[in-house]
């Protein structure tokens, strides 16, 4: 397939999947994580997500880490990743979501007319038509994490998060490549209106854009939560009442100085199953039913601490969506 086949089936593909969504179908991200769409060079990978019932494409490890920072959220009820940002005028992405009935959602001009606006040379391609003829049409530009959320009074609300790599990522495109200073002002220029058109885009509609990368997470937190995720949905066949009781002595030997490993060895030996008591540790505190210090490693066979500071807390302005 040749380059302009390429870009012609990657629009239609985008355009199939994005447009003519509602709530209540199985979401489909523009990109998918798999080697004949991820770009080149990128780092993606999938995580299943029992909450979503889904798998949640991403593109980097970046974005990997902050999925998970927002599923950890218990309040998250939705993940769009790779969601494009219309070109055309769109409704509010809660638009049509039962608990957003009755409520006064916003809408966006499209990211045609915002560019215009801020004076963005739009990216288009050539498309050809159904009856032959060619045409130029605007490619759609994608977002990184579209987050759902719902207040402490269910009243359902969406953050967009933009993901780079580091802070500075923002501020050039292709920062660490060698280029001439003229070169360097223009790419520093089209990433300050690139990243200007989405925050536009979404704050027509009253949603907050919030610009997050790895200098934003504690890289403890980013490896006890990518750990701990890989237990989230695990299903135990031990009995329940044995793995309150277990959950319960967890919880004495953590106040106690003794390290979790001795407890899951002690009901391994009686009851067999050992791996299983260990990741039913794993998604206690995923699950945020027992408590520990997320900001120090998570080692089972060491001595564990109770959480002083909550995630939740820490990363609360990452969560708000109060944007007007």
């Amino acid at each position: 397939m040749d380059n302009k086949m390429a870009t012609q089936q990657k629009v239609k593909t985008i355009y199939e999947r994005q447009f003519g969504f509602q709530w209540g179908m199985t979401y489909c991200p523009s990109i998918m994580a798999v080697r004949n769409e991820a770009p080149r060079g990128s780092r993606c990978s999938q995580l299943n997500s029992r909450k979503l019932g889904r798998s949640i494409h991403l593109i980097s490890t970046h974005e990997r880490t902050f999925a998970q920072l927002a599923l950890y959220h218990p309040r998250l009820f939705d993940l769009h990743e790779q969601k494009m940002l219309s070109p055309a005028a769109m409704l509010h992405p809660l638009h049509g979501h039962p608990s957003a009935i009755g409520m006064s959602l916003g809408s966006t001009s499209g990211t045609v007319s915002i560019a215009d606006r801020i004076g963005l040379k739009h990216h288009k391609v050539t498309v050809e038509c159904a009856d032959g003829q060619r045409e130029s049409t605007p490619f759609p530009y994608l977002g990184d994490l579209l987050l759902y959320l719902k207040d402490e009074s269910g009243i359902p609300y969406a953050i967009n998060w933009s993901v780079k790599g580091s802070r500075a990522d923002f501020a050039e495109n292709e920062r660490k490549s060698v280029k001439p200073l003229v070169q360097q002002r223009r790419d520093k220029e089209k990433a300050r209106l690139r990243h200007l058109l989405e925050e536009e885009y979404y704050r027509e509609m009253g949603i907050k854009t919030i610009r997050v990368s790895s200098e934003d997470i504690d890289q403890t937190v980013a490896a006890n939560l990518s750990l701990l995720y890989g237990c989230h949905d695990d299903d135990f066949d031990l009995d329940e009442s044995l793995l309150d009781d277990y959950s319960c002595d967890v919880e004495l030997a953590i106040d106690d100085g003794v390290p979790v490993s001795n407890v899951a060895l002690s009901y391994g030996r009686k009851w067999g199953r050992r791996d299983q008591f260990i990741r039913k540790f794993y998604k206690d505190v995923w699950a945020r039913r027992l408590s520990v210090d997320l900001f120090s490693p998570v080692l089972i066979d060491h001595p564990l601490q109770r959480a002083e500071r909550d995630i939740l807390d820490v990363y609360a302005e990452l969560y708000k969506g109060d944007e007007k």
